[in-house]
């Protein structure tokens, strides 16, 4: 370790902890050297030590388990392919696109989801092109793989285009558990398109609760979807993702 003068000690340690982790040396799931193994290891205070661990927690890079001391993070089992999650031959398996994804990374799936109808606030109305208070349905979900929370999400349908039809409430009914492109094909409406933007921040207090994320130290991704028909949209939806639960991947055809 360095004894620079203008680098502080905290920093020093937690750079060659960084370093460790990033070669290989430490991997996930291995035990970080604990405050009290830090100092014997460095002559530094347990201030200093503590210092270094919140550093790396910050980062993501560790977590803390109670009682057991700090582990270095594990990567994320479960990817998400885009485009390709969207597409129709994948949508010929039938089932949500989550449930494909657990079965990829080997776990087992659950969601927790509810409807209701309501009326669209401006946000959600500009999004679906429609006019403020104009009803929709409202599902929120909370998708869990081997007993971890993975994602979160609220979605907006207009019954416009969905009311008096097998798939007005998107919890129940015959096609429930197909996802959105498959419910709507099943009403004649084809969508032809999504956009998602990507945002990464960190979680607001009622994420971190219903995720079961640390207190600090972990960002989520979150990520607006709209799917349209013919330039109609049909179905808009806010998802969140703790960032490292989850592996992102984008592969795009060239032309």
């Amino acid at each position: 370790m360095s004894t620079s003068e203008h680098t502080p000690l905290y920093v020093q340690i937690a750079d060659s902890l960084r370093t460790k982790i990033h070669e290989g040396v430490l991997r996930g799931g291995d035990r970080v050297p604990s405050e009290n193994e830090i100092c014997e290891q460095w002559p530094v205070s347990k201030i200093t030590a503590r210092k270094a661990l919140a550093t790396l927690r910050s980062e993501g890079l560790i977590e803390g388990v109670r009682g057991k001391g700090s582990f270095v993070r594990r990567k994320a089992p479960r990817v998400r392919l885009a485009p390709q999650r969207w597409f129709r031959q994948v949508q010929a398996d039938s089932r949500p696109t989550y449930e494909q994804e657990a079965e990829r990374a080997g776990e087992a799936p659950l969601a927790n989801r509810r409807s209701h109808e309501t009326q669209a606030v401006f946000e959600v109305a500009e999004r679906l092109a429609i006019e403020t208070g104009d009803p929709v349905s409202e599902t929120h979900y909370l998708i869990v793989m081997d007993g971890e929370q993975v994602s979160m999400s609220v979605s907006w349908e207009p019954l416009a285009l969905t009311a008096g039809t097998a798939i007005a409430c998107p919890t129940e009914g015959p096609h429930a558990s197909l996802g959105v492109i498959g419910r709507f094909d099943k009403i004649g409406i084809r969508i032809d398109e999504v956009e998602e933007a990507l945002d990464c921040r960190m979680p607001t207090p009622e994420e971190a609760r219903a995720l079961h994320m640390p207190p600090v130290g972990t960002p989520v991704v979150a990520i607006e979807q709209t799917w349209r028909a013919q330039g109609l949209p049909v179905c808009t939806a806010d998802v969140v993702f703790p960032a490292d639960r989850y592996e992102f991947r984008y592969r795009m055809e060239i032309k």
